[in-house]
């Protein structure tokens, strides 16, 4: 995967790991009083960071990292805690997962839908539209579609499973479905109304996240 380290005067870490088809690019707009190491692009699941030296070392998943996740369990330092946004560890199963509708919908994306798509699928209104494209993803829609494949390979074999603290659902969501999510997240989930996939206009920062 690819990653960015984003240093503060902090002994606290976020990381985080990001959707499917997101960079650094698509977080601009998110900031943090602690060290974020922001993680995308899941076509290799590679994690090399050393983060001995960090106080508290805190895990922010997004959509389909909250699937990664479980990959790279192992690699992971011990953590203060383990959000899941938007996603859950089993993102290709059949109940809980992304509807094979919705799957088809990313494969079948590219320069002519990827608007209506956005507008669709991410935000919740044209104010939210408009902020999302001005910090849009970079990447080639051939990056994405690889990073795609990838994760449908790792998820029909015998992976592990992050088990996360705390989850948080938009109740718009038409990636995941919020009620799929609240039952696999009985009981350690909060609710984020008239919002959908995209929830980083909602919060002014990383630490409004951590601390909702």
């Amino acid at each position: 995967m690819k990653s960015k380290l984003i240093k503060k005067p902090s002994d606290d870490l976020i990381i985080f790991l990001s959707g499917w088809g997101c960079d650094d690019n698509q977080f601009k707009n998110m900031h943090s009083e602690k060290n974020v190491f922001l993680c995308w692009d899941y076509s290799d699941i590679s994690f090399d960071f050393d983060a001995s030296s960090y106080k508290n070392v805190h895990l922010l998943a997004y959509s389909a990292g909250v699937f990664a996740a479980g990959l790279i369990k192992d690699k992971l330092p011990r953590l203060k805690q383990k959000i899941a946004v938007n996603g859950n560890p089993l993102m290709f199963d059949d109940y809980y997962g992304i509807p094979k509708d919705v799957i088809k919908v990313f494969k079948g994306l590219n320069l002519s839908n990827y608007m209506a798509f956005r507008r669709d699928y991410l935000v919740a209104s044209e104010e939210e539209l408009e902020d999302f494209n001005k910090n849009s993803s970079m990447r080639t829609f051939e990056s994405c579609f690889e990073e795609l494949d990838n994760l449908q390979k790792l998820a029909a074999s015998n992976y592990p499973v992050m088990e996360f603290d705390k989850a948080i659902i938009a109740e718009k969501d038409k990636i995941f479905s919020p009620d799929r999510q609240k039952e696999y997240f009985r009981g350690k989930y909060k609710t984020l109304n008239d919002c959908a996939h995209n929830v980083f206009y909602r919060f002014k920062n990383f630490d409004e996240i951590l601390s909702f």
